[in-house]
């Protein structure tokens, strides 16, 4: 008699049968939870593997660190960028090499496509808020979503039915079709392989915003924000908080919306170097996609919150688009796209705004979430909704 398997046991059983990370890997884990460690034990693990030691010189001779003299030997490269940077370097390559393992035949692209990006922005957090180490924050935004390629590898047909569903609501869809969600399974996989706790949580409390937004775990937080802006800067792999939570986490994180431009910019340099770090680490081009744009626009945005008003300008300067004044606006000038927040504009301004609205209501969106229209009071319109944290989709779609 057959005994039936719970997809949750197949989950279970299937990161089980991964093969566990190189040695020299759990040798630096080790280390980095280790109070005691020093430079010499980070060279003396790498010595003894001449293959990682290789990847760790190329990688720091390369455009990741843009160091501009070369650096030959573990030891100097110990001396220049210090113990814990090349320990935790080391591990990523290790650990991005399994990964890109684990998730052969599995929606490969789509996956190094947002890691890349969250990776990126998560160093690029990390250095811009202080946190402390980088390069375990670029390891956690690798991470973070490898629990997709898990439920990919173990439930093929189920994992294509949720994800088809789209990326609104995934998390629970998946805990609807497949028993468990991507955060567990990752976190499960990364206890499998023994990585430090830090990780671990980051990995299971990303899509947590009460965690992420708590102070208690600050790298959680990087990735939350991270996975956003990852939205933002490319394609939709998940959707978008709602705006309270979005701003819940650059209040936490500290992020001075002032400078969204410069940041996402930032974030495009630095996706072009964890490609190449991607490439030393897994001995392959993973072939990820480039964004594509499109032709530039003007819009206006009717909005009295500074914080709001001051990320949505830098994200619309990111994508090549211009900002019509309000005043310019209401004065006639043609703009191409409306970004209305009811939330900052009282009942009494609504009413003086109406008619000029209705005139625009073709090209209008309110501040939402998802691709649910919302009913504006004091307009007695229901309009498109754009995410305060949009992508430069979300703006094609809403300008036709």
């Amino acid at each position: 008699m057959t005994v039936a398997v719970s997809p949750s046991e197949l989950i279970l059983k299937r990161i089980k049968e991964l093969p566990p990370l190189p040695v020299v890997v759990n040798k630096l884990i080790r280390i980095m939870e280790s109070d005691r460690s020093c430079a010499e034990d980070v060279k003396e693990v790498l010595s003894s593997d001449q293959a990682m030691a290789g990847k760790v010189l190329k990688l720091v001779n390369s455009s990741f660190y843009g160091l501009s003299g070369e650096v030959s030997t573990i030891s100097r490269a110990v001396v220049i960028l210090g113990f814990a940077a090349i320990r935790n370097l080391a591990t990523g390559l290790g650990v991005a090499g399994a990964v890109a393992r684990a998730g052969k035949g599995g929606p490969q692209q789509e996956f190094w496509e947002h890691a890349i990006a969250v990776a990126s922005g998560c160093e690029v957090l990390a250095r811009q808020t202080g946190y402390p180490d980088p390069e375990e924050a670029f390891i956690a935004g690798l991470l973070h979503d490898i629990g997709h390629l898990i439920l990919a590898r173990a439930l093929p047909g189920e994992f294509a039915a949720c994800r088809a569903l789209g990326p609104q609501d995934m998390l629970d869809n998946e805990l609807k079709i497949l028993g468990m969600g991507h955060t567990k399974a990752g976190q499960t996989l990364l206890k499998h392989w023994k990585l430090p706790v830090r990780l671990q949580n980051a990995v299971r409390f990303h899509h947590n915003l009460k965690v992420a937004t708590g102070g208690e775990q600050p790298l959680t937080a990087l990735v939350a924000l991270a996975d956003v802006l990852a939205c933002v800067q490319g394609s939709t792999y998940e959707s978008s908080l709602q705006q309270d939570g979005f701003l819940a986490l650059v209040r936490a994180a500290g992020l001075d919306t002032r400078e969204t431009a410069d940041l996402l910019k930032a974030l495009d340099a630095k996706v072009q170097d964890t490609r190449h770090f991607l490439q030393i680490a897994t001995d392959e081009d993973l072939g990820v996609a480039e964004r594509t744009d499109f032709p530039p626009l003007k819009a206006v945005m009717i909005c009295t919150d500074a914080v709001k008003a001051a990320w949505t300008t830098g994200a619309l300067e990111y994508f090549g688009h211009g900002m019509i004044p309000m005043g310019e606006f209401f004065a006639g000038s043609p703009v191409d796209v409306v970004i209305l927040d009811p939330a900052s504009i009282t009942g009494e301004q609504m009413l003086k705004i109406k008619p000029v609205i209705l005139k625009h209501q073709d090209r209008t969106a309110v501040f939402g979430c998802g691709d649910q229209p919302v009913n504006v009071p004091g307009l007695d319109l229901t309009l498109p909704s754009l995410p305060l944290a949009f992508s430069w989709a979300d703006l094609a779609s809403l300008a036709g």
